[in-house]
Formats: structure tokens, C-alpha cells, sequence
């Protein structure tokens, strides 16, 4: 995914110096893939699952989540059907079903997330599907975000503020240039 990014990023920058972009929009361009590839990167080297005698630690690019193991009761692997593909999920559930941690586990081998589970010592459902988080909510409430759950609705509204700013810009500029 990293080296599609690169490919992307110089080619968008290739494009843009040989056609009729101007040429300062370059270095603005490759700036930006730049540091898409370098978070890309960092995510990857940083995100690590450690679980020890006494606790399970996530470890992401910008989070850490420590979680005494000894409250992890149950867990649930689901694969969440989102607008830009799936998301494959282990959420770790506490002795009254309330989510402790979840772990994205797309970019692990299916045999680790196994042993993760098999070393943990507790019972899991899954690995299932689900065709949307609201669907995934019928059977498990509380695990998964409102603005998972409304996808659209977040679009709609990101696109509506876009638009209404672009609009604004249009009718200031006509107002002042008249």
C-alpha cells in the first residue's frame, strides 16, 4: 500500500510538472504525499498488540491503550462492512459486555489474532460479517461509534459544509468585484 502511495504521489507530481499545471503546485503536491507515505509508514512500524501477565497493550501511531487482562471476560471478531471496504475488528468485552479495547486486526495474519485469543484464555464468537455497523449493533449495542454507524450522514454533512463555503466564497467574490 506504501509503494502504491509513492507511485501515486510521483506520478500526480510527474503529471503536474510535464502539463500545463503550474509547476509551484509540485512541491505543494509532493509535500502532501510526502507525509501520507511517512504517517503510512510510521503506523506500520509503530502498532503493536503486547499482552503480558497482567495487562494487553495496543499501540498505535498517536494511541496507547493498556487494559488489565484480568477484565478481558469475552471477545468478538467481526468483520464491519464500510463504505471504502471492511474493517476486521477483535473487540475485547469485560464480565458485563461493555467494550475494553478493540483492535483493528486487518493487517494481521489471521493465525496471530488466533494465538492472541488462544492465549488470552477466553471464549470468542466470530470470526463473522456484517454487511454495516448498524447491523453489527443489532447483535452487539454499545460496541461501535455513532459516526461508525452513519457513515453517510457524516459525508453528507462534510460535503454540505464544503459546498456552503464555496458558495459563500462565490457570492463574496461577486459582491465585491461589483
Amino acid at each position: 500500500m506504501l509503494a502504491a502511495l509513492a507511485l501515486g504521489g510521483a506520478a500526480t507530481v510527474a503529471a503536474i510538472l510535464i502539463g500545463d499545471a503550474p509547476t509551484v503546485f509540485a512541491p505543494i503536491v509532493a509535500a502532501f504525499w510526502t507525509v501520507l507515505i511517512a504517517l503510512g509508514t510510521a503506523a506500520l512500524l509503530t502498532s503493536r498488540i503486547t499482552l503480558t501477565s497482567h495487562e494487553i497493550v495496543v499501540r498505535g501511531l498517536f494511541i496507547r491503550q493498556h487494559r488489565s487482562r484480568s477484565r478481558v471476560t469475552k471477545a468478538v471478531r467481526a468483520t464491519i462492512q464500510v463504505p471504502r471496504g471492511a474493517n476486521e475488528s477483535l473487540f475485547l468485552l469485560d464480565a458485563h459486555g461493555k467494550l475494553l479495547i478493540r483492535v483493528g486486526v486487518n493487517y494481521y495474519k489471521r493465525e496471530d489474532v488466533d494465538r492472541l485469543i488462544q492465549t488470552l484464555g477466553v471464549p470468542c464468537t466470530g470470526p463473522d460479517y456484517y454487511g454495516s455497523a448498524k447491523e453489527f449493533t443489532k447483535t452487539y449495542p454499545g460496541l461501535v461509534s455513532w459516526a461508525e454507524r452513519h457513515p453517510h450522514r457524516i459525508a453528507f454533512a462534510i460535503a454540505s459544509a464544503v459546498l456552503a463555503v464555496t458558495i459563500a466564497a462565490i457570492l463574496i467574490s461577486i459582491t465585491t468585484a461589483a
